[in-house]
């Protein structure tokens, strides 16, 4: 593919478990934005969730693998756990600007409205802004018309699907021996139960 046409989106996260939802709006944004492909970007250690105890990286990569192998424009990237420490997007974000030779307008940063309200805590928000197109997917409990309105000038707001999934819930349903189908695709779902995840 040449590099002076390829249209990249980042679609970080946790992914603890990637679920059904992450898939429906990375394939969403992939086709509105005309993407060439999307790469999930499984976090290391997320700065917002420092106190938070995560899976295994080994796991939450492996889970991304078997949830995209049937998608064909994602990918996953391994760069934040092979980095280790603190994962800070802007460091992601310049890592495939240099690996991919984009510029500022072939690159896109996928967040939710929940990460833009605290954006501006994250680590050097306007030389994200700099760095690529920060695209941001609507959240239920956040209204966009809140936030700042210089920051939304600056970013595009697509107006994707609400997906009512969440990886705490599904955290919760396993423990709770409760089922996971529809909510995870079924490799993940095997997966999980096979190394005995959120038990």
């Amino acid at each position: 593919m040449n590099n002076a046409q390829i249209k990249l989106g980042l679609f970080g996260g946790s992914f603890d478990p990637i679920h059904n939802g992450h898939l429906t709006l990375a394939t969403w944004t992939q086709q509105a934005l005309s993407l060439d492909r999307i790469m999930l970007v499984p976090a290391a250690t997320p700065p917002h969730k420092l106190n938070h105890a995560m899976t295994s990286a080994v796991h939450r990569l492996r889970m991304v693998e078997l949830a995209i192998q049937n998608c064909p424009h994602l990918e996953v990237s391994a760069v934040e756990i092979e980095r280790q420490g603190i994962s800070y997007t802007i460091d992601t974000v310049v890592y495939f600007r240099k690996k991919y030779h984009l510029a500022q307008n072939q690159l896109y940063l996928i967040i939710g409205a929940d990460n833009l309200a605290e954006f501006s805590t994250w680590k050097d928000p306007h030389r994200i802004l700099q760095q690529c197109q920060v695209v941001v997917l609507p959240r239920s409990n956040i209204q966009l018309s809140d936030l700042p309105t210089a920051i939304q000038r600056q970013v595009i707001v697509l107006a994707a699907p609400l997906i009512d999934i969440s990886a705490t819930e599904i955290r919760h349903r396993i423990k709770n021996h409760q089922p996971i189908s529809y909510l995870v695709p079924p490799a993940v779902e095997q997966y999980i139960y096979q190394h005995q995840l959120y038990q």
